[in-house]
């Protein structure tokens, strides 16, 4: 799957909002606006846009496929909402490949 058939992926699919789970919490998404909007369990906003979205695909893409939802390979990217962007990926795109 290419980067604009996921991100059209999304927009269909959090028309409303729909429950993730990072590895600590759970949150909903919902896509509004051309950005997604993260509401977690304390009641923290967080938006995601399409920019931020590529700059987590685009590295995905770079890691071996047993680390590209691992959290972990991410750390040192200073993007905030990099777990809540791996949670929505791992589950829209646990079967499909990457391009």
């Amino acid at each position: 799957m290419k980067f604009e058939e996921f991100w059209s992926l999304l927009a269909r699919e959090l028309a409303g909002p729909k429950q993730f789970a990072t590895q600590s919490k759970p949150f909903f998404a919902k896509y509004s606006g051309g950005r997604i909007i993260v509401t977690t369990s304390d009641g923290s906003l967080w938006t995601i846009d399409r920019s931020t979205m590529r700059q987590i695909w685009t590295k995905a893409l770079s890691l071996h496929e047993s680390m590209r939802f691992n959290h972990a390979s991410y750390n040192h990217d200073n993007i905030r909402t990099s777990s809540y962007i791996l949670s929505m990926m791992k589950s829209f795109l646990a079967e499909k490949q990457m391009e």
